[in-house]
């Protein structure tokens, strides 16, 4: 079997070519994408009917909102293209707070812990590959999930494709080890790799890998090149703690024997799968403030600094602790090309420049306070300030979380299409 990642399919052209690629051995075969709703139609248009022509699976991940809109818009591209409604695969029940109260979620191990006197607004958790596996059983065409384990796709196809049994964790380690290296998209290909010494990033394409009946793993991408070996190797580990005991919803990876040799990827080992599920929790906590002022015409840049000394000493003593930045942004430096912004990281006397402010705090009337003292300088601060900006709103803090297995209820559900 053959699996591709096409990462968000930023570049439909790319999309394209990878699927041209994965369909270049026999299968079978699955292409996965990692969507917002916004972006289907551009991702999906150059490749939809060659998927549904040439039965090549397409996995959609959806990794923030609820996976039907997607599945719908897919339905409605299919149809706007003159083909047939494809047959589609819904997983759903990513969303805790629908399921389990909000106090029960707050006592399971998260990092960072919750801010003091935070406020528990969302809680997701990530699916392995259980509610997949039935789908493509099923002869779903395409799968729209929430937010999935980087693992989970890869098990679920290979598990459908080979026949695999759930503990069969020898093999299902090596599928894993796939996955987590492909949801890297172009990274793993070699897109993450930049050498100064050279004035350009690598060519590099997306990756594809064959996933043999035995477990074997051979690594290429899009242009028909092997990746880099750094590249695979930084994908299989990006966010590891532990080598010998990466927790996967679907067994316990053991990556300290893995070798990579000529793009094959061999010693992976693993056993059984955690008590628990990755999930997100999201708290409201505090406000955040920003505040802009413009500075223009001849000595902007020294009216600009004069009045970021004034704003630091008034706020230092109007917030203490609370935490503030005070900056001073070139307006070319935000709009020239790379090459030319180096000449504007030095504040230079006669250009226009902005003063900008941000600052978080417990207290709404903190972060206002602060904004009106900040908006107090176009009239009581250095002369020539305009084009004054405030903008206050509630602070989000994000903590990687442990969900345990029995609080995770996936829906899933079959769309059916058309003979």
């Amino acid at each position: 079997m053959r699996l591709a990642h096409a990462g968000r399919g930023g570049r439909p052209d790319a999309t394209a070519a990878l699927l041209q690629r994965l369909t270049a051995k026999p299968g079978p075969h699955c292409l996965a994408l990692r969507l917002a709703l916004r972006e289907v139609e551009r991702a999906l248009e150059p490749v939809l009917i060659a998927c549904l022509s040439g039965r090549v699976r397409l996995a959609i991940e959806v990794p923030a909102g609820e996976p039907a809109p997607v599945a719908h818009a897919i339905t409605g591209l299919a149809a706007r293209l003159g083909r047939r409604r494809p047959r589609i695969g819904l997983v759903e029940g990513h969303d805790l707070l629908a399921t389990q109260s909000g106090a029960g979620l707050l006592g399971t191990p998260c990092d960072p812990p919750p801010p003091p006197d935070s406020t528990l607004i969302a809680a997701s958790v990530r699916f392995g590959a259980a509610p997949l596996v039935g789908l493509f059983a099923k002869g779903a065409e395409v799968v729209v999930s929430g937010p999935l384990a980087p693992s989970a796709l890869s098990i679920a196809f290979a598990r459908y494709a080979h026949r695999w049994p759930v503990e069969d964790y020898a093999r299902l380690a090596s599928a894993a080890a796939a996955g987590r290296i492909l949801s890297a998209g172009a990274g793993a290909g070699g897109g993450d790799l930049y050498d100064p010494a050279f004035d350009k990033l690598p060519e590099t394409g997306l990756p594809l890998v064959d996933i043999a009946e035995d477990g074997a793993l051979a690594f290429e991408t899009s242009t028909g090149a092997s990746p880099a070996h750094a590249a695979l190797a930084l994908s299989l580990l990006d966010g590891v703690e532990n080598p010998r005991a990466v927790a996967d919803p679907d067994l316990t990876l053991d990556l300290d024997d893995a070798t990579l040799i000529g793009g094959k990827l061999t010693g992976v080992k693993g056993s059984a799968a955690p008590d628990h599920l990755p999930g997100t929790l999201v708290f409201e906590a505090g406000f955040a403030g920003e505040g802009e002022l413009a500075y223009g015409g001849t000595g902007a840049a020294g009216r600009a600094i004069a009045a970021a000394r004034e704003l630091e000493t008034r706020l230092k003593s109007l917030l203490g602790d609370e935490r503030f930045r005070v900056e001073i942004v070139g307006v070319e430096s935000a709009t020239r090309g790379a090459v030319d912004r180096a000449a504007d990281l030095a504040v230079v006397p006669g250009k226009d420049v902005r003063l900008r402010l941000a600052l978080r705090a417990a207290a709404k009337e903190t972060v206002e306070s602060a904004l009106a003292e900040f908006a107090s300088l176009s009239g009581f601060g250095p002369a020539g300030a305009g084009g004054v900006r405030l903008a206050i709103h509630p602070e989000r803090r994000v903590s990687a979380a442990k969900i345990p297995a029995h609080y995770v209820r996936p829906r899933v559900g079959l769309l059916e299409g058309e003979a």
